[in-house]
């Protein structure tokens, strides 16, 4: 007995003194000072075991990461695409984030050079040869280079018929060179030296070069805020031979005025593409559509990162261009405006209504045949008796309709009760209804009115 209990009081011991060893483990110089070498990127990562209770160790390890990468610095080569960027600061900025996220996936052969943790937190050290990173990026970077030139002589092989394949090769191409833009990707293609990103960007520019585009029409006539009844073709073909080019993504845009169309669409077999303008949004007399090729959608083949998407974009697109000559809405104005059963002239509403359409590009004809919409505004005032001493109230009733000429049909109507007006005389408070009656219908009547005119048939 005496045998069992002196064992158990040395194994209580023992147990005792592990714990105060682990305990009064000093804490390390590197994680009260942050280490500097010259030789090794350093990551030091710490998490509260408190807020990470579960994974405290594998966040500690993410951030020692994060640390390590923000260390390393992204040189640019005078021969690299991104020294012809250098006065963008934020492209160049970009460049660099997409260069370390893309690092904290591949980083590899760093080492673990310490660790330690209290009751309260967790750290880990991490360290990195740079001589071991720069040897190991220059494998790589050789790597992407011989399979850019795997695709872009793939691309050389493919005929007239694959015009679209062999421009996504060419930018696959590209792709796969976008986390070394900032280096000198000098190499040896079919017997001449090259600058790999500048010869397939060049490519890509001189395979656009053979590409026309025509459109069916030269001009489009349509009224703001109405569509244009009729598609129009554009049609993509070689200049050479003017055969046509298939499945080519276009767009269209406008150089000035707004409208809404066909922004994404793409040629058929015959090499056409329909555009559809289905509202003319801006009142300008003269506008221009520019309908190009659209190098979003083709650059879609691959996860195109924003510093090459800049480079790719700044390629020179084929495209061709319509004029839009935009008419006003004609308008005929039918208006009876009374105050107390007698004609006011001039009116309060007429001219309000008048201001507020020919700002958002109507117009008015004197002729009701001519016009495209009759606009009827019928209103009266009458005595509401009085309210205090001499004061008199007067109450205004408003009706206003829209008349679809074209169709001889009403569109709209809409109107004003009971809106008050005060002041000594019957007269003058039926003015003062009329004041009231003229802000309410700007803000209650009028969108509605304005969004009807526009409305597409």
């Amino acid at each position: 007995m005496k045998q069992y209990l002196c064992i158990s009081f040395c194994l209580a011991l023992t147990v005792l003194a592990c714990r105060t060893s682990k305990q009064t483990v000093a804490k390390p110089d590197w994680v009260n000072q942050r280490p500097t070498n010259d030789l090794y990127y350093i990551g030091i990562g710490i998490a509260s075991k408190k807020s990470n209770p579960a994974d405290f160790q594998q966040v500690a390890k993410k951030n020692a990461i994060s640390d390590l990468i923000s260390e390393i610095k992204v040189t640019v080569s005078s021969n690299s695409a991104l020294s012809q960027y250098q006065n963008n600061q934020t492209f160049s900025q970009q460049f660099e984030s997409d260069v370390k996220i893309s690092a904290m996936n591949t980083i590899e052969s760093f080492t673990v050079a310490g660790s330690w943790e209290d009751a309260e937190y967790f750290w880990i050290y991490y360290k990195l040869s740079k001589e071991e990173y720069k040897s190991a990026q220059r494998r790589k970077m050789m790597s992407a280079i011989a399979q850019s030139e795997a695709y872009y002589e793939r691309s050389e092989t493919m005929g007239k018929d694959q015009y679209l394949q062999k421009l996504r090769s060419k930018i696959k191409a590209l792709a796969v060179l976008q986390d070394y833009l900032n280096e000198d990707l000098q190499t040896t293609y079919n017997g001449k030296t090259v600058f790999m990103v500048s010869e397939l960007v060049n490519s890509i520019q001189n395979q656009l070069y053979e590409i026309e585009l025509r459109s069916s029409i030269q001009a489009l006539n349509g009224k703001v805020g109405k569509p244009i009844d009729e598609p129009f073709l554009v049609k993509a073909q070689y200049r050479s031979d003017k055969e046509p080019i298939t499945f080519l993504p276009i767009t269209s845009f406008m150089e000035n005025g707004a409208i809404e169309s066909t922004v994404l669409t793409e040629t058929d077999q015959s090499g056409n593409a329909a555009v559809t303008i289905s509202k003319i949004l801006s009142k300008n007399p003269i506008q221009t559509i520019r309908i190009a090729v659209n190098m979003n959608e083709l650059m879609k083949v691959d996860s195109i990162r924003p510093p090459l998407a800049q480079i790719l974009m700044s390629i020179d697109v084929p495209s061709t261009a319509i004029r839009l000559n935009v008419i006003p809405i004609k308008v005929f104005v039918e208006s009876s405006e009374k105050n107390m059963n007698k004609e006011l002239q001039p009116g309060y509403l007429n001219p309000s209504l008048k201001k507020s359409l020919i700002a958002d590009g109507c117009t008015f004809v004197a002729n009701k045949e001519l016009a495209d919409y009759v606009l009827h505004i019928e209103a009266n005032t009458r005595a509401d008796g009085n309210i205090w001493g001499n004061m008199r109230t007067a109450a205004l009733d408003l009706t206003i309709s829209l008349w679809d000429q074209t169709n001889k049909v009403e569109v709209y109507k809409d109107g004003l009760r009971e809106v008050k007006g005060f002041q000594t005389t019957d007269e003058n408070a039926g003015i003062d209804a009329y004041k009231t009656a003229t802000q309410l219908m700007l803000q209650r009547i009028y969108p509605n009115l304005k969004n009807e005119l526009m409305r597409n048939k």
